[in-house]
């Protein structure tokens, strides 16, 4: 019996695990929401401590004023990532930093990195930033 139990315990928790998206696939998701040019969507879909650091009309006209000179994503690529349980500035918690090799329109080489958090259970984006 405490082996069914272990077992059927097993399956549920990969079950769970399997069905949760990876930060990997959260950022892409959210950077293709960027892409597309829906930054109030963008600011929606992140973490409640990045919104209560930049109001919604900031942030859109920050993207506006960066992103659009760019032009078109032509490709993307992860470059690695690297896990924090405490960054500058923000509360200690789950943090990931993600660097992507992004090419655009405009520029041949940029490097675009993505902090998401976990605090709210589910990996959201707290900071990005393009170089």
């Amino acid at each position: 019996m405490k082996t069914l139990i272990l077992i059927l315990s097993l399956c549920i928790s990969s079950f769970v695990w399997a069905n949760e998206p990876s930060a990997s696939a959260s950022a892409k998701e959210w950077l293709q929401i960027v892409d597309a040019g829906n930054y109030t969507e963008s600011w929606q879909k992140s973490d409640s401590f990045f919104k209560s650091q930049l109001s919604q009309n900031k942030w859109d006209s920050a993207l506006k004023s960066v992103r659009t000179p760019l032009g078109k994503v032509k490709s993307r690529a992860e470059l690695g990532k690297k896990e924090f349980s405490s960054l500058p500035g923000v509360p200690e918690g789950e943090y990931l930093v993600i660097q992507f090799q992004t090419e655009f329109q405009n520029k041949k080489s940029v490097i675009e990195t993505l902090t998401l958090s976990k605090s709210s259970g589910h990996w959201l984006p707290v900071g990005y930033f393009i170089k």
